[in-house]
């Protein structure tokens, strides 16, 4: 029975899963972060071979028994990227093949019926992907202002506490986020916060974990925060759109799945305002929310690059032998249009 490897790293954890040809799940691993950018390569490549080695062993398999290795890994932006990373990966020895892929593409993957689609990731940061029916496939550099991106949570805290500060000095609206900020934040007043953010006693993920407080607001019909939803979700759409049209999919039923944290935020205003500006250019699409976390997009992918569809009965084995953590968290407005 052919089995292969899939791989999902990011930042902040890797996760690895070995499928067999049959669909069923046979070996999960997880370590920590292995975006090269973020812990340098040799950190990175350790802790990809850890997560994959787990799933292997766990499998009860030999590393020169898996078919192929997909590795979708956050980081594998530019070409001297990849290179770097394909060599590295090959020298694991894990697979007899090695892909290697952006992890924007394991988030589109999870998402899809099909092998082919547009998706948009908005977690903490923000990219995009696409894969034509040809086999094409475009994935944005994702290099923040450098490349032309605009949006995630990372982001879209900041701007929060912009709007904060504006409504305190005049400038801005009055807001709910006001309150809701400052109570998050443990502040007991705008006064007092500014001096917190700018002497850098505010944790990151203190800052990170104010984004869904923004959705509340919005959910509430707090206007500016509200608009900035709208802002989100329009950036959304103008990035799946260029996708669409890049890779000649208008006239398609083509699929945007909607991918990462942000997505499933409370309230239906960003999935809505993706979806009709979306309708104007390509009015087949459907939008999806994924079923899976991204490491089971890497598995599909490397199904995919072997010819080996998993439908019918091999899905149903998938689903049922998949474990639980790696089923995508339902919320936010779902999925299907």
């Amino acid at each position: 029975m052919r089995a292969v490897l899939g791989v999902d790293g990011g930042a902040s954890k890797t996760n690895a899963l070995v499928v067999g040809e049959s669909g069923r799940v046979l070996g999960f691993g997880q370590a920590g972060g292995s975006n090269h950018q973020v812990c340098g390569l040799d950190d990175a490549i350790e802790e990809i071979g850890g997560a994959a080695r787990s799933a292997v062993e766990e499998a009860g398999l030999e590393p020169g028994s898996i078919e192929v290795g997909c590795f979708c890994l956050a980081g594998a932006d530019l070409p001297e990227d990849r290179s770097m990373l394909q060599e590295a990966l090959e020298g694991l020895n894990l697979a007899r093949s090695v892909v290697l892929k952006n992890d924007a593409l394991a988030a589109l993957r999870a998402g899809l019926t099909s092998s082919w689609g547009v998706g948009v990731v908005c977690g903490a940061g923000f990219n995009a992907a696409g894969r034509a029916p040809t086999g094409e496939e475009i994935v944005l550099p994702a290099l923040g202002w450098i490349s032309g991106d605009w949006g995630g949570g990372g982001q879209l805290a900041q701007e929060m506490i912009r709007l904060v500060m504006r409504a305190w000095d005049g400038r801005g609206k009055e807001t709910r986020l006001t309150g809701l900020v400052l109570r998050a934040l443990d502040a007991p007043s705008v006064e007092a916060l500014v001096p917190r953010l700018y002497h850098g006693q505010v944790a990151e993920v203190m800052i990170l974990a104010l984004v869904p407080l923004l959705f509340r607001a919005a959910a509430e019909g707090d206007e500016a925060a509200r608009e900035l939803v709208v802002r989100m979700g329009t950036e959304v759409a103008v990035t799946a759109v260029a996708l669409i049209r890049r890779l000649d999919l208008a006239a398609e039923e083509v699929e945007v799945v909607l991918a990462d944290g942000v997505f499933r935020g409370e309230g239906s205003l960003l999935i809505n305002t993706v979806r009709s500006l979306v309708h104007e250019e390509a009015p087949r699409a459907r939008i999806l929310l994924p079923r899976y976390e991204p490491v089971v997009g890497a598995a599909l992918m490397g199904f995919d690059s072997c010819g080996v569809e998993l439908t019918g009965e091999r899905r149903e084995r998938l689903d049922e032998t998949l474990p639980g953590s790696l089923k995508a968290p339902a919320g936010g407005s779902a999925a299907a249009s």
